[in-house]
Order: C-alpha cells, then sequence, then structure tokens
C-alpha cells in the first residue's frame, strides 16, 4: 500500500513539474532574420504567461553600426496595453525600457511588452544581435516574476536584385536553356513567373533557369520574381522565338508548302517571312528553295 501511495504521490509531482515547466514565463526578442539595408523595422519584446503583471524594466541592446532606435511603443498582454513609462540610451547602443501597466490588477497571459521600432543604416550590411539584460518582471503585489529572458538576431542587407535583363532569342523547335542572375538578399533564390507567360515548350524552375524546346513563334513578354525567403525583386523580360530556317509559312514543318511560300515571295505575291531565308543570308531567293529542298531530303 504504501508503495502504491507513493507511486501515485510520484506521479502527481511529475504533473505539477510539468504543468509548472508548460507555464513558465518567457521574455524573447523577436526580430525579422532579414531587413534590408536602409529600411524602417519593428521589434517585438514578447513575453508568455504571465500573471498580474504589473511593471518590468530591461536593457535592450545592439549594433549602432548596423541598427538605430527610433521609439519605443506600448504592447499588449492578454487585453491589456502595457505602456512605456520611460526608456533611455544607456551606453553606446544600449536603451533602458520601463514598462508600467495602469490599475491594480495587472495584465495577465502572453503578449508584448513593447515595440522597439528602428531602422537600419544605409550602405552598410551585416548582423547584429538584438539582446535583452538586466530584466526584471514584478506583479501587482511587488512581488518579482521570475522569467527566463532571451535575445534575436537580425540581417541587414541588400535587397535581392535580378541582374539579368534580357534574353537570347531563340528558334522553334531548337533546345532553348538560360539561368537568371542575382545578386544581394542572403543568396538562397527562389524565382517564379509572377506574371505573363513564357513561349509555349519552356519553362523557369525554382532555381533559375528558363529551359526546354519552344513549340510556337512571337514576342513572348513576361515578368519573373526571385525571393529570398524574406525579400523579393522582379524584372521584366521577353523572348522572341522565330521560324526554323526554311520554315517559310511558319507552321512549324519544313515541307513542300514552304517552297511554294518562298516563290510567291521571289515573284511578289507574299511578303518576305523570317523563315524564307532558308540559308540565312539575309536574302530571299532560288538559292533558299534549294536550301529547303535539302532539308526535306534529309541533305541539311
Amino acid at each position: 500500500m504504501i508503495g502504491l501511495v507513493g507511486l501515485l504521490l510520484g506521479i502527481a509531482a511529475v504533473g505539477r513539474s510539468d504543468a509548472m515547466a508548460a507555464d513558465a514565463v518567457t521574455v524573447t526578442v523577436n526580430a525579422p532574420a532579414q531587413v534590408v539595408e536602409g529600411g524602417d523595422f519593428a521589434v517585438t519584446v514578447d513575453v508568455t504567461n504571465v500573471t498580474a503583471f504589473d511593471a518590468g524594466q530591461f536593457d535592450v541592446s545592439f549594433d549602432e553600426s548596423l541598427v538605430q532606435l527610433d521609439s519605443v511603443t506600448a504592447g499588449l498582454v492578454g487585453t491589456t496595453q502595457t505602456p512605456i513609462a520611460l526608456w533611455n540610451e544607456i551606453g553606446a547602443g544600449t536603451f533602458r525600457i520601463i514598462v508600467n501597466v495602469p490599475g491594480v490588477p495587472g495584465a495577465n497571459g502572453s503578449g508584448y511588452l513593447a515595440v522597439l521600432n528602428l531602422h537600419a543604416a544605409s550602405s552598410v550590411v551585416g548582423t547584429s544581435a538584438v539582446s535583452l539584460s538586466n530584466g526584471f518582471l514584478n506583479n501587482n503585489l511587488g512581488s518579482e516574476i521570475a522569467a527566463t529572458w532571451f535575445g534575436d538576431s537580425v540581417n541587414v542587407c541588400e535587397p535581392p536584385n535580378i541582374t539579368t535583363t534580357s534574353l537570347p532569342d531563340t528558334v522553334v523547335g531548337i533546345a532553348y536553356s538560360v539561368t537568371l542572375e542575382a545578386a544581394g538578399g542572403n543568396g538562397d533564390y527562389t524565382w517564379s513567373v509572377l506574371s505573363g507567360s513564357l513561349p509555349a515548350g519552356l519553362t523557369l524552375s525554382a532555381t533559375g533557369t528558363i529551359s526546354g524546346t519552344p513549340t510556337a513563334i512571337g514576342n513572348f513578354t513576361f515578368t519573373v520574381n526571385v525571393t529570398d525567403g524574406h525579400l523579393s525583386d522582379s524584372q521584366s523580360l521577353s523572348i522572341k522565338v522565330t521560324p526554323r530556317p526554311g520554315d517559310a509559312n511558319g507552321d512549324g514543318i519544313i515541307n513542300a508548302a514552304d517552297i511554294t511560300t518562298v516563290e510567291r515571295i521571289i515573284v511578289g505575291l507574299k511578303d518576305t517571312t523570317t523563315g524564307a531565308d532558308a540559308n540565312q543570308d539575309g536574302a530571299v531567293n532560288t538559292a533558299d528553295i534549294t536550301g529547303i529542298e535539302r532539308v526535306i531530303a534529309g541533305l541539311a
């Protein structure tokens, strides 16, 4: 019987321990992983599982060569606003922030103690830690609320920039492969087509390669997008797909009909087409008829 009672008490103690661990108070800097140089951004100081929270203070530190603090605004814990009583720079890149909840009941639950409104330096890139120190929380009875404090970091970088501004033309039925290029960001790029359409038969891979075999002629304009998971850039591009030399009528097939088309062009019954110049010498004449005949016969 004693053994059973001991076992039950042990299980109860484990249950209480787990519950206490689940309800532990944490204060954590929540910063964006990446921001663009010269850009504005916000960092919250998050808190979990407080009861009757009345006031608190903490120091936040960061690299001022990379980020600067513009203002500190009120947080929200549960449904209760947590006004900022005072904030001041106490050392290079270190600011002391005091939070004070008005009224007697205090704040309960989880949320954020404060919002830090910052901006990234221009023309400077790098990673800054955003750390907390000298943290103290108390309840509405003036007793300390034990908490575990965690910092974060933010990477200031150039935004991704698509450096490919034009693409080579191609010929219908001929394999095509071009890899798009970008700079900036964290280099972990994912590409996609934002609008418009690639030529039929071509696709854009997530790694930025346009490849395939075009099956239709024409001018195709589209916009590509690149993202590094945080920031993005877009660029309008176009690909011109022309008929194969000898495909005078542009139907995608070289046969006797193309000979007739070239003959009509030569005698002035039809305007010149791109594919009519079978030998690619810049002129449409009887030499192109011979060229088409050789293709049909499998000699070229």
